[in-house]
């Protein structure tokens, strides 16, 4: 086999894993099939390995022939890279505008990560061992008093409709009481963290 040959090849097989890598990255992405998530998420970081090394593969190959790669298997991997990204950068507010806030929540054995645009729009992860969910909603200001307009922020009533912003601790209380005082010892998304 040529050299020519061998990088077609490559080039054939590094389209072949990155678009395997992006089906996975949108099952994990949009919960398709939550209960065996962990199993997509392995072998979505073993194809996003691959596509790496074959990039990198690829890329030394055409520096040392000084050829490129027929003109199709470049687009539409190229394609499917800008796809990826443009998925990625849209599920992590890329489009939202610039960010008011950001915060995380932690506990022992998850994370909650809260992004406040200037458009109006939070976003909310919600973190475990084996998984994630994407919360996305409205939201007000008035003070340091944030107003969720979407009812219940996340899937349950775990976050309050309004949330408390402590500058001075660089707090976000969001549980209340029975008595609806904001729990301030546990429940709070720690500003900048």
């Amino acid at each position: 086999m040529n050299q020519t040959q061998s990088i077609e090849k490559d080039t054939k097989l590094l389209l072949l894993i990155l678009s395997i890598s992006y089906a996975l990255y949108i099952v994990v992405a949009y919960d398709f099939i939550p209960i065996y998530e962990i199993f997509v998420d392995l072998a979505l970081f073993a194809t996003l390995i691959g596509s790496i090394v074959y990039i990198f593969k690829v890329v030394i190959a055409l520096a040392k022939t000084k050829q490129l790669p027929k003109k199709s298997t470049t687009l539409v991997t190229c394609a499917i890279a800008f796809c990826y990204l443009l998925t990625f950068g849209s599920r992590n507010g890329m489009f939202e505008g610039g960010k008011v806030l950001d915060a995380a929540f932690l506990d022992d054995r998850s994370r909650m990560d809260l992004a406040l645009y200037k458009n109006g729009t939070y976003i909310i992860f919600s973190n475990w061992m084996f998984g994630e969910e994407r919360f996305e909603g409205k939201y007000s200001m008035e003070g340091d008093t944030i107003k969720f307009l979407t009812t219940p922020v996340i899937d349950n009533d775990f976050i309050a409709q309004e949330a408390i912003i402590d500058r001075k601790e660089k707090k976000i209380y969001f549980r209340k009481n029975i008595d609806g005082s904001y729990m301030e010892d546990f429940y709070y998304f720690q500003i900048d963290f």
